[in-house]
């Protein structure tokens, strides 16, 4: 049996998904990600549909909002991935399709990122990093770029401290702060979802928070908030203060993490990006593309439509 088994694609509004059910379709998907879960989509999306396959075979959470009276599929803030989880590998062409065309029956238009499993012909490709720490950290170390490598022997580390901490919201605070005017389409009200999400998350110990502070003086210099679920960390909300960029203290923060979690069956999911910058320094740790397609359509009526 695999995805391309014919059946039935149900849409169904929010209130007619048996969780249990979905969650654990989710959980049995080689492709499965925790932004696919009920607990993120609740938390995350202004509002969320679904469509189904038979009992729960195959899932697509729709992420919709509303405007001008036109329901539309977007993309939540914090949300890499969504499209297609199924629990019976592989996901074909047929079954993607399948899938699509049921969201322009229900839905005039779409901006939607699919995840790694739902490949497409025709469709573009977002840039996601991955990097499997299933190695020794001396063995992946190893796959670092050499300047990176060269930079972490500099005797300037010996002054970072690499800690713990649960004070998700100060962390919260400072990216907004820090970086809040760079994505605009972030309101106010999205960071306090995001918050609600990292309550959550923490009291379920599906989240820690990693901080790299001055050995001398005690300040911070950088942060990130890490989503531990599944066979994933999530790489969801780094932050770096000015003087750590002085002293680098972000690359040291990462290679810190992947020491601490080095030799276990788990990914690191950079959660890539489009700045050409960021993706290059994500590739310095010797990652690997992990492409994700983005779903777009436009039925919009004339002249909405030349609008968008």
């Amino acid at each position: 049996m695999n995805s391309g088994t014919k059946g039935n694609i149900s849409f169904l509004q929010q209130a007619e998904i048996d969780l249990q059910k979905w969650d654990q379709c989710v959980s049995d998907s080689a492709n499965g990600l925790i932004y696919g879960h009920s607990f993120y989509l609740s938390r995350m999306a202004k509002n969320w549909a679904a469509l189904v396959l038979n009992d729960y075979e195959a899932v697509m959470p729709l992420t919709w909002n509303r405007k001008y009276g036109i329901r539309y599929l977007y993309q939540p803030p914090f949300t890499a991935q969504l499209g297609i989880f199924s629990r019976f590998p592989p996901i074909d062409h047929s079954l993607i399709n399948a899938f699509v065309t049921q969201c322009e029956k229900h839905f005039r238009f779409c901006e939607m990122r699919l995840n790694y499993a739902n490949l497409l012909p025709g469709l573009p490709i977002r840039a996601n990093y991955v990097l499997d720490l299933q190695n020794s950290y001396e063995q992946i170390r190893r796959g670092y770029r050499k300047d990176l490598n060269r930079n972490l022997k500099n005797k300037k580390f010996d002054t970072l401290i690499y800690t713990g901490s649960t004070d998700y919201q100060s962390v919260v605070d400072l990216h907004k702060n820090l970086y809040g005017k760079r994505f605009p389409h972030v309101t106010e009200i999205d960071f306090a979802r995001f918050s609600e999400l990292c309550r959550y998350l923490f009291q379920e110990e599906l989240a820690i928070l990693r901080e790299v502070k001055d050995r001398n003086s005690g300040a911070l210099l950088a942060a990130g908030i890490f989503f531990v679920e599944g066979k994933r960390i999530y790489n969801i909300m780094p932050v770096t203060l000015p003087d750590g960029r002085h002293t680098q203290a972000n690359p040291f923060l990462l290679d810190q993490l992947i020491r601490e979690y080095s030799g276990k069956n788990i990914i690191l999911d950079l959660e890539g990006s489009e700045i050409s910058g960021i993706a290059e320094f994500y590739r310095k740790f010797g990652s690997s593309l992990e492409p994700c397609p983005f779903l777009r359509f436009n039925h919009l009526p004339f002249p909405i439509r030349l609008l968008k």
